[in-house]
């Protein structure tokens, strides 16, 4: 019995070794396993790493976000760029990028009143694109130039006419897909700040207009983010501009919606206040016209203002409203002649609010619209 007994125990004793053994081989067989799979991996990653394409934010609507120095002067300013034609590229053009260049190094900047292409290239030099050439479909590129900037260097592309821009980057280039606006958004908007430049419009109480319309534009500008409505700002610096060149900008883009920003006053009462809508009266647009879209924007503008609405008015012979073909209003943010109207138009907070109305009168103009189609 006591034999049985220790042959039994051997025989557990050495069961329960293999068993040991079989798990240890099995560990052993995971790791190696695991260890594969992990290698693999990384190597995918490398090669997807090596080769990978990296989208760019898409071009700022800001004209003041680029570290730009325009008045440099000196043998590095502006320097014609090489430009080639590719047929095989359609609707795009490649930038060649210096060696090391990561996208966090490139802005990208739509300077579409001046129909110009920015792109800083931080850490670029100048000899790389003495060199290197940009190639593509250029058809709508009618110059490009570089121009030496602080901590790197600046590219100019001159377009001839209005764009949008996406763009790709991969290790050696950066590819830009030009497109018509209207391939791009459902609805454009234009936004024309009135004067500008030498043209300060009617002033009162330490304010012009010229600088009113253009506060409140860049209130706009910043609040601004309809899905799929574009805004373009006819100025979004204090410059002249013929009212020629603002209805060429609204036909350029195929504008759905054109507002003109402006102020009043009055001579007689300074006791006057209030907004007032002015529409251009000379021809009707069915579904939604000239007096609609001033109606939306008299009512939501004063509504978020919580100003008052003085009239509706036929816009005059000489208004800028008279060149467009396309729903288009004015609408006068209040009277500078007015010293406690003209002390609230100098206030920021009181242009963030004259902006909300505005953005929200255009969303219920998009809406309109969209019923109208249907």
């Amino acid at each position: 019995m006591q034999r049985k007994q220790e042959q039994s125990g051997i025989t557990e004793y050495e069961h329960s070794g293999k068993g040991r053994e079989q798990k240890g081989d099995s560990l052993v067989t995971a790791c190696v396993v695991w260890t594969f799979v992990f290698v693999t991996c990384m190597a995918v990653m490398l090669l997807f790493a090596a080769n990978k394409t990296i989208v760019i934010a898409d071009a700022s609507q800001d004209p003041s976000s680029l570290p730009v120095n325009t008045g440099q002067q000196g043998e590095t300013a502006d320097r014609s760029l090489v430009l080639e034609g590719n047929n095989k590229m359609r609707g795009a053009f490649r930038v060649p990028l210096p060696k090391g260049i990561r996208a966090e190094n490139v802005t990208m900047e739509n300077r579409y009143v001046d129909r110009e292409l920015y792109l800083f290239i931080q850490g670029g030099g100048e000899e790389f694109y003495e060199e290197n050439r940009i190639s593509g479909d250029i058809t709508p590129v009618l110059s490009a130039q570089s121009e030496v900037q602080e901590g790197g260097i600046l590219l100019k592309i001159k377009m001839s006419r209005v764009l949008e821009y996406r763009s790709t980057m991969d290790g050696s280039g950066l590819t830009i897909n030009w497109y018509e606006p209207g391939e791009v958004y459902d609805y454009i908007v234009v936004l024309d700040p009135a004067w500008g430049g030498s043209e300060t419009g009617v002033s009162g109480n330490g304010l012009q207009e010229k600088e009113v319309t253009l506060q409140v534009a860049r209130q706009i500008q910043k609040q601004f983010d309809l899905q799929n409505v574009r805004l373009y700002c006819t100025r979004t610096e204090d410059v002249e501009m013929p009212l020629s060149e603002r209805a060429l900008l609204a036909e350029e883009v195929g504008a759905d919606l054109y507002v003109r920003l402006c102020a009043g006053e009055d001579d007689t009462d300074e006791e006057t206040y209030g907004i007032t809508g002015f529409y251009n009266e000379d021809y009707y647009i069915p579904g939604f016209g000239n007096t609609d879209l001033a109606d939306i924007l008299t009512r939501e503008v004063t509504i978020a203002a919580s100003n008052r609405a003085v009239e509706l008015k036929a816009a005059a012979e000489e208004s800028m409203l008279k060149l467009l073909k396309v729903p288009a209003a004015e609408i006068s943010l209040g009277f500078l002649s007015n010293p406690k109207e003209a002390y609230l138009l100098g206030q920021e907070s009181y242009q963030e609010k004259l902006a909300a109305g505005f953005i929200s009168a255009i969303s219920k103009a998009v809406e309109n619209l969209e019923a109208a189609k249907e």
